[in-house]
């Protein structure tokens, strides 16, 4: 495989060029604009009690789900907006990538002060915590679905390109009929992932204090974390049960029949043999109901919205002239750049109010941060392979897990 099936181009790329550094100018600026809209957040704040009652557990676990669900959702729309954006676009590419690569790379707690804060100071309590909960499983969720579209919509199989162009498809039955179904695979697999990330961050999503502001939403990450504070290992053993069931009946309700629809669109010749199975699926598949809506509902539907959305924009011609499109370009370039730049100016400013015995803290934290995550990451290795490798040479070792 060569690099352009991870990257979208075989030409090597300069390590340091001035598309990091406007990256690298854009998230400072963000960061900075954060953290002065934070300093207007309420001084105290009183998060709610947590019931530590094992009937409270089914209605944490609702709220939980709800809130996975809702960044989940948010995780899908931006990946696919942005996988394509950047597969699709050449100039997008080249600063989209390095910029999600920075992102993906920034901890949750980190963003998890400056998004409680800032929200907080412009919206109603409730309002800016929950969003703010939805933003941080977001954070965690997000990347690594990104990735997958962008290096799905970078592979398409010039065969299946060359169909659409020769059907003459516009934009959007290209994306809905080629890209995304070739993408489908991979995006539900890589959506596990990130569900996994969102369960394991979830505590620190729903429990917050910084000061006198206490943020907490009721849910399974603030249950767990209020009976280990309270040293209520029985209420402990509780959550970790609820948590379990919780993550057993997603995966037999949504995941497996998910996996097991996304066996339509894979390319091959011959039908395999291990091909994942459903019970769930198979029951709903067969009802007349769900036959009956796709249909008479669904169908008309997508046929109507595929024809609203093609009379949008034609397939060709219909465009500014190409001169324009670029004056246009870099008249939003521009502008982009002055609003960046006084940005960078005032994050400068701030930044160096920071004193210099603060600054080495900063430092050796870091770097004991990056050694920390180098060691896990060689841990996580040891086992990590020998058991995807175990998993995609034995089909039975692969349904069981």
């Amino acid at each position: 495989m060569t690099l352009k099936g991870y990257v979208g181009s075989s030409e090597q790329r300069p390590r340091w060029g001035l598309g990091d550094l406007l990256i690298l100018i854009a998230v400072a600026a963000l960061i900075y604009g954060a953290l002065r809209l934070a300093f207007g957040a309420p001084p105290e704040v009183t998060g709610p009690a947590i019931d530590l009652a094992p009937q409270a557990l089914p209605y944490y676990a609702a709220l939980s789900v709800g809130r996975m669900a809702a960044a989940y959702l948010l995780s899908l729309f931006f990946s696919l907006a942005y996988g394509y954006a950047a597969a699709r676009y050449r100039t997008a590419e080249r600063g989209l990538i390095p910029l999600l690569d920075v992102l993906q790379s920034v901890p949750i707690l980190s963003f998890l002060p400056v998004a409680l804060l800032s929200l907080s100071a412009i919206l109603p309590e409730g309002v800016a915590v929950e969003l703010s909960s939805i933003f941080l499983i977001f954070t965690s969720m997000a990347w690594n679905l990104a990735f997958s579209a962008y290096q799905s919509f970078s592979t398409v199989p010039k065969d299946l390109v060359e169909a659409a162009q020769i059907f003459q498809l516009h934009p959007w039955l290209r994306f809905r009929l080629v890209d995304l179904p070739f993408a489908m695979r991979a995006l539900v697999w890589n959506s596990m992932l990130s569900w996994a990330g969102g369960w394991f961050f979830l505590m620190a999503a729903e429990t917050f204090s910084v000061g006198r502001r206490d943020f907490r939403l009721p849910g399974l990450g603030s249950y767990l974390q209020a009976a280990a504070q309270a040293g209520d290992n029985r209420a402990v053993a509780w959550g970790l049960v609820a948590l379990i069931a919780t993550v057993v009946a997603l995966d037999q309700i949504l995941w497996r029949p998910a996996l097991a629809w996304v066996e339509r669109f894979r390319i091959e010749l011959v039908e395999s043999e291990d091909a994942m199975r459903s019970w769930l699926y198979e029951a709903i598949s067969r009802a007349w109901v769900v036959e009956w809506a796709l249909t008479h509902f669904w169908g008309p539907l997508g046929d109507a919205f595929d024809a609203a959305l093609g009379r949008l924009r034609p397939i060709r011609g219909a465009g500014p002239a190409p001169r324009a499109r670029r004056r246009l370009g870099w008249v939003v370039i521009l502008l982009l750049l002055a609003g960046l730049g006084v940005a960078a100016v005032s994050a400068v400013r701030f930044l160096t109010q920071v004193p210099l015995g603060q600054w080495q803290v900063i430092v050796l934290a870091a770097g004991a941060t990056a050694l920390r995550v180098a060691i896990s990451l060689a841990i996580a290795a040891l086992w990590t392979v020998p058991a995807g490798v175990a998993m995609g040479t034995n089909p039975r070792i692969s349904r069981i897990a």
